[in-house]
């Protein structure tokens, strides 16, 4: 399995936080950009990118590695992650419309 897609979605609530400092910033209905690659030839086997339309991602980003085990005999799976400490659900529901089997 190989794609990328590209989508826009509007999410009630966003905060942009690190683990040293807690919240950076927060915001309602924020719009976002995101690309997601599933890729056998992708040292992961893919990769994300995620961030806000109105700032072109000055306020809120997030990219990252999507471990990704391909073409077994029962499916390819989404086995792990890289980039932010929890995968957004958007992401993984854009994931499973394509037909990768989460397996977190």
């Amino acid at each position: 399995m190989k794609f990328k897609i590209d989508f826009k979605t509007t999410l009630p609530h966003v905060a942009m936080t690190s683990t040293l400092y807690g919240d950076h910033d927060r915001a309602e209905n924020v719009e976002m950009q995101t690309s997601i690659s599933v890729d056998p030839e992708h040292r992961y086997g893919g990769w994300y990118e995620t961030y806000d339309t109105e700032s072109r991602g000055g306020r809120f980003y997030a990219e990252g590695v999507l471990e990704v085990t391909h073409d077994t005999p029962d499916g390819t799976f989404l086995t792990g992650y890289d980039g932010c400490f929890d995968l957004p659900e958007y992401i993984i529901e854009a994931l499973e419309k394509q037909g990768v089997i989460i397996d977190l």
